[in-house]
């Protein structure tokens, strides 16, 4: 026994890593159980709004992309019963549930919702002779099962026209589920989207999808089990999967202006364009027939992130409760139904007043009172532990942080106007977190001593301080397990604590990447399908930024590629480490003339060996020109370190 015990003390020091998650602890459970008594856990509307109108769900419950992997498990959510164990806020808890409510629903005699079968939710309108679709989800295959949804109990009709609200993937991802891309292509299906919507896309999606793809997994748990001690939403709908095929096709008609209206088979829509807000390309629209506003994801029953912890550009949070506003005077007084892009809709002139006006004035408040602390010296670590909101709109369940929290959006904001620094010469120009690290465990007294200290402060509670200073220790020597395994428990506690799911989720996929030396890994969002259907241009901008600038140093060259089939003729230019492009300088001399077709142009992300080959059989010019840039190209890592160094 006694070497069982001694064998017992020494894993930590031994490398060994804890793999299983720990129960709440006294801290977490009291903090949990305040929480029944901060909120109103009688109110029922939430409840009564989510299921309305519910028709009928997947028979199976299962969605299955091509290769038969199950992408989307409707099951896997359905230990969401009864109250709150210790491991999760309860306010969590009750919105997990009422965003596990899933399949088609019916908002109006016309208007149907596909729920909880993705991130996003997808809307049909009927017409006379067929749908309007809205906001096609992230894959194919959950919008397809959404389709065949309708067909089977509303009606078999065609789609006349696909409507994507902005420019995030869960919103266009999936539209080759609904319509074939030539149809698009073609203009025979109307594709209706916000001017720039494509560039954005792009920008967002693909030049940087690998770097927000890794993150991501932090935000939505994706190597996390769903169970009280894992996963159990993502604020704005369930956590799937994902594993499906995903498209980007460009619109063919763009709305540039509000006001700008469409008749789509005698329904009218009205725009309104709302840039620069929750996407860079966004709009409301409005249906008078039906009485119904879509607000793209501009409105949700959740605070929302100015600046999503995946990454992306800041959001202009005076623009969005500007546009807020300006809803509410333009199609106010008509308003009956509010259907947002994701969870659930609003139902009543009052209540979506309501609902709009709470949802605006959240955003006001964090907005104008981060200014008003930054004006009176708070830098943004110290506003965000300042800033409450009254209690008339941090109450109403809608306002919640299930999604953005109130610390993330005011450092955002603060961004936003001032930039990361905060004034301070000392924070200026710091050390990296491995050099600052090894010096701070010198003046702490060494890691032994460290984590001594930390385990007292575990055992007090203190779990964002254990969380902090145990930073240094893991940076330095990573191999640290007894650190790692304590920093772990941290992330865990504060995990279970959370009321937003985005935090819940990122601790505690912190914690099992501490713990685990080979975590679950991604791949890379930028797979082959999705890289066919981008054009030229964009798969142009893509390569640009796959160039290791200090290996393209001092080398030059000019390629011209041809794309007969698509009429393009772009002068590739690489100099001083960059590559440009330039697509109306048809007459400058090229070392290297080059024919492609749109696929080959993507091969050169999906089997550059063979695609190079390939294209090298038609070459006219200096062929060591292609191969040179090939060499140029670094490989992307889908899963670099997050938590070690």
């Amino acid at each position: 026994m006694k070497k069982q015990l001694l064998f017992l003390c020494l894993i930590p020091v031994l490398g060994w890593a804890q793999t299983t998650p720990k129960p709440a602890t006294k801290y977490t459970e009291e903090i949990n159980k305040k929480v029944y008594a901060e909120l109103d856990f009688t109110d029922s509307l939430d409840f009564e709004e989510a299921q309305r109108g519910f028709i009928a769900t997947l028979d199976s419950g299962i969605i299955r992309n091509a290769a038969g992997k199950i992408i989307v498990n409707l099951h896997e959510y359905d230990f969401l019963k009864g109250e709150a164990p210790a491991t999760v806020n309860p306010s969590l808890w009750r919105q997990s549930k009422l965003n596990v409510f899933n399949g088609l629903f019916k908002l109006t005699d016309g208007v149907y919702q596909i729920r909880s079968l993705d991130l996003a939710v997808m809307t049909f309108i009927r017409t006379d002779k067929g749908y309007i679709v809205i906001d096609p989800l992230t894959n194919v295959e959950a919008a397809r099962a959404g389709h065949n949804l309708i067909k089977k109990h509303v009606g078999e009709r065609p789609v006349l026209a696909v409507i994507t609200t902005h420019s995030h993937a869960d919103h266009y991802g999936g539209i080759e589920g609904v319509v074939k891309a030539e149809d698009i292509l073609s203009g025979k299906v109307k594709y209706i989207a916000p001017i720039g919507f494509y560039e954005e896309s792009v920008s967002e999606g693909i030049l940087l999808g690998t770097a927000m793809g890794r993150r991501a997994g932090y935000q939505f748990g994706r190597p996390l089990p769903r169970n009280e001690y894992g996963t159990v939403d993502a604020g704005v709908g369930k956590s799937f999967s994902g594993g499906g095929v995903s498209s980007l096709l460009p619109p063919n008609i763009s709305i540039t202006h509000t006001g700008q209206k469409l008749d789509i088979d005698g329904i009218e829509l009205i725009f309104q364009l709302t840039q620069n807000a929750e996407a860079p390309a966004e709009m409301h629209f409005f249906a008078p027939k039906y009485k119904t506003l879509f607000p793209a994801d501009n409105i949700l029953r959740s605070h929302h992130n100015i600046l999503t912890p995946r990454g992306a550009k800041t959001r202009d949070t005076r623009a969005w409760y500007t546009y807020i506003d300006e809803a509410l005077d333009l199609f106010g007084k008509d308003i009956e139904i509010v259907a947002p892009g994701h969870n659930w809709p609003a139902y009543g002139h009052k209540n979506s007043i309501d609902y709009l006006e709470g949802q605006r004035d959240l955003y006001k408040y964090i907005h104008d009172q981060t200014i008003f602390l930054a004006n009176r010296g708070l830098n943004m670590e110290e506003i965000a532990e300042t800033i409450q909101l009254p209690a008339e709109l941090g109450k109403k369940w809608f306002n919640r942080d299930y999604y953005a929290t109130i610390q993330h959006n005011s450092k955002a904001i603060y961004q936003y106007y001032l930039g990361w620094w905060d004034g301070n010469p000392a924070n200026y120009n710091k050390l990296p977190e491995t050099e600052a690290a090894k010096r701070y465990l010198d003046y702490m007294g060494g890691e032994a001593t460290v984590i001594a200290k930390a385990r007292k402060s575990y055992d007090e509670g203190d779990y964002r301080w254990v969380a902090e200073v145990l930073k240094h220790v893991v940076f330095a020597n990573p191999d640290n397990w007894e650190a790692r395994n304590l920093q772990a428990d941290a992330f865990e506690q504060i995990g279970y604590q959370s009321e937003s799911s985005l935090w819940r989720n990122i601790y505690l996929t912190g914690a099992l990447e501490l713990r685990d030396q080979s975590p679950a890994k991604q791949a890379s969002r930028n797979t082959g399908e999705f890289l066919k259907k981008l054009n030229a241009e964009s798969l142009i901008d893509l390569l640009s930024v796959s160039i290791n600038g200090q290996r393209a140093a001092g080398k030059s060259s000019l390629i011209r590629l041809h794309l007969p089939a698509e009429k393009k003729n772009i002068l590739l230019i690489l100099k001083n480490g960059v590559l440009r492009q330039k697509s109306n300088q048809p007459d400058v001399k090229a070392d290297l003339e080059l024919t492609f077709t749109q696929e080959q142009l993507a091969g050169l992300f999906i089997n550059p060996k063979e695609t190079v080959a390939t294209i090298l059989q038609t070459a006219q010019g200096d062929v060591l020109k292609l191969i040179e840039l090939s060499t140029l190209i670094d490989p992307v890592n889908p899963n670099w370190n997050i938590i070690i160094p």
